[in-house]
């Protein structure tokens, strides 16, 4: 991801626009070569995961966070696909347990 100018500071242009949360976005996008909010997901569902041990609340939160961020622009679509990907083994994992029961 480029920041502008080799001077320039990631997000400083969108902090002078007066979007301070897009400016923090842009630098921690920056040097996570935009993988940000996936890795974001992943964490989450892992935690989430971890704590309630309920595969079903992991997809339909999960569910919810995919839809909050595709309608995002600033968003890759790599990592969206990944995130899809990790929502059809959670799907495919709750018919598997749906079936097996």
């Amino acid at each position: 991801m480029v920041c502008g100018n080799l001077t320039a500071v990631c997000g400083w242009t969108e902090l002078f626009d007066g979007n301070p949360i897009l400016a923090a976005f842009t630098m921690y996008d920056a040097s996570m070569v935009g993988w940000t909010i996936a890795i974001l997901f992943i964490v989450y569902q892992m935690m989430l995961f971890m704590k309630a041990r309920n595969l079903a609340l992991n997809f339909i939160t999960g569910v919810f966070f995919l839809s909050l961020f595709a309608t995002a622009t600033f968003i890759k679509t790599i990592s969206l696909q990944v995130m899809f990907v990790i929502l059809v083994l959670e799907m495919a994992g709750l018919i598997y347990l749906w079936v097996a029961k």
